[in-house]
């Protein structure tokens, strides 16, 4: 059997109507998706950037962080300072128990001072005394000689 002229002629020309048409559609699509993914590509490329030096920031301040508490855990803590108050409530305690009788001590070295200078003037006038008398007692027996 022999193909039919209209037939075939009419096939062929829907076929070339069809497929004329198609062509730039499936190239549009095909240039849409290749476009659509190289800009998610980008998009994710600059993400995955982006996050890095977000963590990159994050792993910088967790050292820091790291390094503030362990240099902080260097310095006195609550207890300590608490502590040193008590001692130097103590100590100035003991300093005004000293400065007391500090005062008491200065006060009885100046009686003292004072009664020493009444003995030294005391010693001072028996001194005297004793001088004249024992002048006069020199003088006594030069003269009692003489009467004889």
């Amino acid at each position: 059997m022999e193909p039919n002229p209209l037939v075939c002629n009419r096939v062929e020309t829907v076929t070339a109507a069809a497929g004329h048409p198609a062509a730039p559609s499936r190239n549009r699509r095909a240039l849409f998706w290749g476009l659509g993914g190289s800009l998610l590509s980008v998009a994710g490329f600059v993400a995955l950037a982006l996050f890095e030096q977000y963590n990159d920031a994050l792993a910088e301040l967790r050292t820091d962080l790291k390094r503030f508490n362990e240099t902080s855990g260097e310095y006195v803590k609550k207890d300590q300072i608490q502590h040193i108050r008590e001692q130097l409530r103590e100590l100035y305690k003991d300093y005004a128990a000293a400065q007391a009788a500090r005062a008491v001590l200065e006060q009885e070295m100046k009686a003292s001072e004072r009664s020493r200078e009444e003995l030294t003037r005391e010693v001072q006038r028996t001194r005297e005394r004793l001088a004249y008398l024992e002048g006069v007692r020199a003088a006594t027996p030069a003269t009692a000689e003489k009467s004889p």
